[in-house]
């Protein structure tokens, strides 16, 4: 018998949630943002801009980091080995990181990069922490796959400029948090 049941189905709704109103805010605050280009500007330009793109893109990102914070105490506490967990107390520090994006924007300087930089590294890291997770669990096409996004994002950060590199490695980090998600609702309750 089980003592504690396996609630990470609820957390992993968490990650598919925080992906749907990133998505969102992305195209609401592209959309009030005529000015704004993909790969051109940084999407931290949102949270400066003149438009209403401006409060979609700053209040976008706190409830995105506190979805993705949630998703990652899930994984961490739901992980089904070391790789996990260790994986989703760097998801939970990239969250709470992305919130503060939102909070501190980039006319504020050093505090913004910071949390922007804390934010990208430890969703980088929690890829490559889950990928060995998903490994020692078996699921080699999960880790595969994250294998394949963390050499991409390496990649793309020697290819490309700033602004480049995040539109992609968002697109790509938005992927892998719905195969995650996804990984999670359906190990659910699995040894």
């Amino acid at each position: 018998m089980k003592l504690l049941n396996d609630r990470s189905t609820g957390f992993a709704w968490f990650g598919i949630l925080g992906v749907a109103v990133f998505m969102t805010i992305w195209l609401f605050a592209s959309a009030a943002d005529p000015a704004w280009e993909f790969g051109v500007n940084t999407l931290s330009e949102f949270g400066i801009s003149d438009t209403d793109a401006k409060l979609f893109f700053n209040f976008g990102c706190m409830i995105t980091g506190i979805l993705m914070a949630v998703f990652g105490v899930g994984r961490a506490a739901y992980g089904k080995n070391v790789g996990h967990s260790v994986g989703g107390s760097m998801i939970f520090v990239a969250g709470v990181a992305l919130a503060l994006v939102g909070v501190f924007t980039m006319d504020q300087g050093y505090v913004h990069s910071f949390v922007a930089v804390v934010a990208a590294l430890f969703i980088f890291m929690a890829m490559i922490a889950i990928a060995a997770g998903n490994w020692a669990a078996g699921k080699k096409v999960l880790a595969g796959v994250g294998v394949v996004m963390v050499f991409m994002l390496s990649a793309m950060a020697i290819a490309y400029d700033v602004a480049m590199l995040e539109a992609y490695g968002i697109i790509l980090a938005m992927i892998w948090f719905l195969l995650e998600s996804m990984n999670m609702i359906l190990s659910s309750g699995k040894d």
